[in-house]
């Protein structure tokens, strides 16, 4: 269960949490060390994003390149060019709140730290311990998501 819990798991995923573990077989004594190898059978909770997937994610960190989000474990990068047509940067306490934003033409929405957004993923890459993805909100539906 330690062991595997945070992993990525090439075709599976990342592995959120394990729920239950029964032995496939009695297992293998390893002579000199005491160590016993037991295969093990387990259901786990997986996290898997696929390229052009929507999903909604909470705003992390605002800069001058774009924005990181996170949809649970997993860190969602969407770049500036990747913004609508007309979105720019602010430092401006109006639209932002005392933190750094993005802020639509019309000045009407935003995307801050802590705001709920709507992205499409371009693209996904697992690492050993990790899941990153790119996104976008260029797109219908997509972008600071307006409750109300």
């Amino acid at each position: 269960r330690q062991k595997v819990e945070g992993s990525v798991q090439e075709k599976a995923g990342l592995i959120v949490a394990v729920d239950s573990c029964e032995p496939v077989d009695k297992g293998k004594l390893f002579e000199g060390t005491g160590l016993i190898m037991v295969p093990i059978k387990y259901s786990a909770v997986v996290l898997q994003l696929f390229k052009n997937e929507v999903v909604d994610c909470e705003v992390v960190e605002v800069n001058k390149l774009g924005f990181f989000g996170e949809v649970g474990p997993v860190r969602v990068f969407v770049s500036k060019t990747l913004l609508p047509d007309g979105w720019y940067y602010s430092e401006a306490e109006v639209h932002s709140g005392g933190g750094p934003s993005y802020v639509s033409a019309d000045g009407d929405l935003s995307i801050r730290r802590e705001a709920a957004v709507r992205v499409k993923l371009v693209a996904t890459k697992q690492e050993s311990e990790r899941i990153m993805a790119l996104g976008t909100t260029a797109g219908e539906f997509l972008g600071p998501m307006v409750h109300g």
